[in-house]
């Protein structure tokens, strides 16, 4: 992560980001198009921008092999500000993963926070296993100060 006050810039793996207040966009987002259009809209945002980072990463780390780029990528969400995120790929499936992100920035269990959340991942997994992947499985858990999903192939 590079911070260059002189230029006004945040940088994590080399993308310039913008520190926001994401948990409040979530909610305002919620609040003006209700929760099930905001999560098609945040679904729709970080999916694209998922496929976009792992295919950067992709170019950068071309012999990288999936888990080292998504071990990359999940430290990137940890420097961000996201969460500590935790990547598994279940030894009997592989197209499938499964995600915790313990201390959440973004908390909720319906609308734009939860498409912020995961749709992401399943961009970035449907970029680097070359198939459409879809989250699954949700849930939101409070008390632990966690959230979790599936990614799995769509269909």
């Amino acid at each position: 992560m590079v911070s260059d006050v002189e230029r006004g810039e945040l940088r994590v793996s080399g993308a310039r980001l913008t520190a926001i207040n994401a948990q409040a966009l979530c909610d305002h987002l919620d609040s003006l198009v209700g929760t099930k259009v905001a999560e098609v809209i945040m679904h729709n945002l970080e999916f694209r921008l998922g496929k976009l980072d792992a295919t950067r990463l992709r170019t950068e780390e071309p012999k990288a092999t999936v888990p080292e780029l998504v071990k990359h990528l999940a430290r990137d969400d940890r420097l961000s500000g996201f969460g500590i995120t935790k990547v598994t790929f279940p030894e009997n499936a592989e197209d499938l993963a499964e995600i915790e992100i313990s201390n959440p920035s973004v908390k909720g269990p319906a609308g734009a926070a939860k498409a912020f959340a995961f749709s992401w991942w399943a961009g970035i997994l449907t970029a680097l296993l070359g198939k459409e992947m879809d989250v699954e499985k949700f849930i939101y858990d409070r008390e632990r100060n966690m959230i979790e999903c599936e990614i799995v192939p769509r269909g």
